[in-house]
């Protein structure tokens, strides 16, 4: 099965996707949602293997978001022309926008918001931890300094909840996405 612990965290270059990941992605962008039993005939696989090699489709549905986020991320890092910690909070600030403009996203938080946050925020799941772990990475690089009082660990962990707050706002609280009041709060806290 897929650990999320052995994960290649590295925001700032293209993931290699698994194939059955990848048709799971196809499946996700096309309709939304992933059918673990189209999924398994399309994979060439039976559906108690797909099961026990990738895991239940929370997980698979955790696998296709991370690739799509590690994914924009490494795009957005390589385009980005800042250096240091302006460019780690532009990244954050675009990826957060996309994030927000995601046809594919919006409608699995319309259709599924309970399965889409709990996939997307929990730490039990591949894309919060991944995204945490990957985003300490970025701030250690990009740091002139280690003068916070902050474990970076616990920084990047801040940051990642903060930015979920704020784009999933709608799901949560009911009030709309927010990133202009995300990004100035991130800036602050990554100053």
């Amino acid at each position: 099965m897929l650990s999320h612990v052995a994960a290649n965290v590295n925001l700032t270059t293209e993931p290699e996707v698994d194939p059955v990941i990848a048709l799971a992605l196809r499946q996700f962008l096309r309709e939304s949602r992933i059918d673990m039993g189209d999924l398994a005939t399309a994979a060439g696989i039976g559906r108690a293997t797909l099961y026990r090699r990738y895991g239940d489709r929370d997980r698979v549905l955790g696998e296709v978001l991370w690739a799509i986020t590690h994914r924009a991320w490494a795009r957005l890092w390589q385009a980005s022309r800042q250096e240091g910690m302006a460019r780690v909070i532009a990244v954050l600030d675009q990826a957060m926008r996309d994030t927000v403009a995601s046809p594919a996203l919006r409608a699995l938080l319309e259709r599924d918001p309970e399965t889409a946050l709990r996939v997307l925020t929990s730490q039990q799941g591949v894309v919060q931890y991944r995204l945490v772990a990957g985003l300490a990475d970025l701030i250690r690089a990009e740091r002139d300094d280690e003068t916070s009082e902050i474990p970076v660990t616990k920084l990047a962990y801040a940051v990642v909840r903060l930015a979920e707050s704020f784009c999933y706002s709608d799901v949560i609280t009911g009030a709309p996405p927010d990133i202009d009041t995300a990004t100035d709060i991130i800036r602050k806290l990554l100053a």
